[in-house]
């Protein structure tokens, strides 16, 4: 496992942010961008997303249930197959997800897609749609096999298509122009073909279990999908593939293969002249740039009607799992943790400081909390040039008449002693509709094929707000014909009043909710609405995994 932390690496993404124009200041929380920035950026350790995993090191094969398959290939034709068969010009199709409903057309061969597909859903969410992890999937696979060399900007937003597109992924036996055809339809040019093709198959190779016409099947438990690669390092994303192609030493079956009908690779190399493959095999880091461009447009080829987010950036102080308890004898514990981004000058002791504030906007009585670290609490990319972080938990108690409203972060680090005001308003945090985390569970059954997910929740409200309703709504994951993706449809529960706390100003309101799901690993999450004469309070995107077992 590479674990890097720069001052340099940061740079890079400030001066990234710089090049492209001034970008609207990031103020939490952010319900299009956070969930995203989590899976993007925490990759291994504490509170880890791990989609990451599935292609660390680049020949990983946590997803591919034979040899001869590796992930990262796997992932990367993934995001290609769902892009191929877009219009730009009509502004349909795109990395959209139709690809789960399009694994029988015969231009998807083999089982990568489904496979994928099956293994992304453990990172749907009602914020991260299955379109966004298709293209972190392939975000991740480049990263990792070019150990850093190659980061594709990522933009979220992508919606999920609820039925199959139109066919299109071009195939080795078609034509040139053919290929030219379709690759214009996707937005490329037949330059930015050739680039597209030859960043496509530095990793990997043709199955012959899929393909026996290219590739010969081959009796070999180390190679059970009969797998020819493209060129000789077929687990590291670099220019291999172009230098042994203009040194006419490829064993790229799709080049120089004993079938001339499926030279689909000779014959797009060489549409130019063979001008810009040989550029590629000149230049390693020619070849990084050129795909760099090319990859990030690819991803965020999607429907006209579809709006993409700003580049995410990682996040320099971000607050999570911050909860109130609301005690019996008027008090209220406030805790949480904050994540700080490493730049390679952090002091052994530093200091990180909560200045909590009351309902009113003033300090509260225990305010400044000492938040506090340890071995363990770290976060590390998979490979270079991405960032590592160190989460920070504080505690303390407040009492109930006073309340919370926010809080501001302050890191003494050596010399530097900065305060982190959330664009001058404060971390949010509200006390009126708090779930009460050591009286919620979750429970996991199997009773059938399906998965039965039971969530019994307990919530504190605040009296003084007279809410008429108070609701659970929870994204419900639903099973859809002809894709292992998941769609999520919103379902609320009324929850009942059971008991005043005496003393505190609070009520506690408890329900349960409970759905069945051919699949045990998308997010679940929930969010609480309540609703009277003083207005609607809500409390969003809470996690079921912050919850104890029943």
């Amino acid at each position: 496992m590479t674990s890097i932390s720069s001052s340099w690496a940061i740079l890079i993404i400030v001066l990234a942010i710089i090049a492209n124009g001034v970008v609207a200041a990031y103020t939490w929380p952010d319900a299009q961008i956070d969930q995203l920035e989590s899976i993007l950026y925490q990759h291994s350790g504490y509170r880890q997303y791990g989609l990451a995993f599935g292609v660390s090191p680049c020949n990983n094969m946590a997803n591919a249930l034979e040899t001869g398959r590796d992930d990262s290939a796997e992932w990367f034709r993934t995001a290609y197959h769902d892009m191929a068969t877009a219009d730009v010009l009509a502004g349909i199709g795109g990395i959209d997800a139709s690809i789960g409903f399009e694994t029988d057309r015969p231009e998807n061969k083999g089982k990568a897609f489904n496979e994928s597909v099956s293994f992304f859903t453990a990172f749907q969410s009602a914020r991260s749609s299955m379109a966004d992890v298709i293209a972190l999937g392939a975000l991740f696979s480049v990263g990792s096999c070019s150990n850093g060399e190659v980061i594709i900007p990522f933009r979220g937003g992508r919606r999920d298509a609820l039925g199959s597109g139109p066919t299109g992924v071009p195939q080795p036996e078609e034509d040139l122009d053919t290929h030219t055809a379709a690759f214009a339809r996707q937005g490329f040019n037949v330059t930015e073909m050739i680039g597209l093709v030859a960043c496509g198959h530095t990793i990997g190779g043709v199955h012959g279990e899929n393909f026996p016409e290219i590739v010969p099947v081959v009796n070999d438990m180390n190679n059970q999908a009969s797998r020819q690669d493209f060129d000789g390092s077929f687990d590291n994303f670099d220019n291999s593939v172009a230098k042994q192609f203009v040194a006419n030493t490829t064993q790229n079956p799709l080049a120089f293969g004993h079938n001339e009908t499926t030279r689909s690779d000779f014959r797009i190399f060489n549409a130019d002249g063979g001008n810009l493959i040989r550029r590629m095999a000149e230049s390693q880091q020619f070849f990084w740039d050129t795909c760099t461009t090319l990859l990030e447009r690819m991803l965020n080829t999607v429907p006209k009607d579809v709006q993409l987010t700003d580049v995410i950036q990682p996040i320099q102080i971000k607050p999570n799992n911050l909860f109130i308890t609301v005690n019996s004898n008027g008090t209220e514990t406030v805790s949480g943790e904050v994540r700080i981004i490493e730049d390679g000058t952090t002091f052994s002791n530093r200091e990180v400081l909560i200045h909590l504030k009351s309902r009113t906007g003033e300090a509260v009585p225990s305010s400044p909390i000492l938040a506090r670290t340890q071995d363990g609490m770290q976060v590390y990319a998979f490979y270079n040039n991405m960032p590592n972080f160190t989460f920070y938990s504080f505690t303390t108690t407040v009492p109930t008449g006073i309340g919370v409203s926010s809080f501001d972060v302050q890191i003494k680090d050596g010399d530097t002693d900065t305060t982190s005001t959330n664009g001058g308003q404060g971390f949010p945090i509200q006390d009126v509709l708090i779930v009460q985390q050591a009286s919620t569970c979750t429970r996991l059954e199997f009773p059938s094929t399906k998965s039965n997910n039971t969530l019994e929740i307990t919530v504190a409200v605040r009296d003084d707000m007279e809410f008429d309703s108070v609701r659970l709504v929870v994204p419900k994951p639903v099973n859809m014909i002809g894709t292992l993706s998941l769609r999520f449809e919103p379902t609320a529960v009324d929850l009942g009043k059971v008991q005043t706390l005496d003393g505190t100003g609070y009520s506690l309101y408890k329900g349960s909710f409970s759905f069945l799901v051919d699949a045990v690993g998308p997010m679940k999450t929930f969010d609480l609405v309540a609703s009277g004469p003083k207005g609607v309070v809500q409390n969003n995107f809470t996690r079921w995994a912050e919850f104890n077992f029943c």
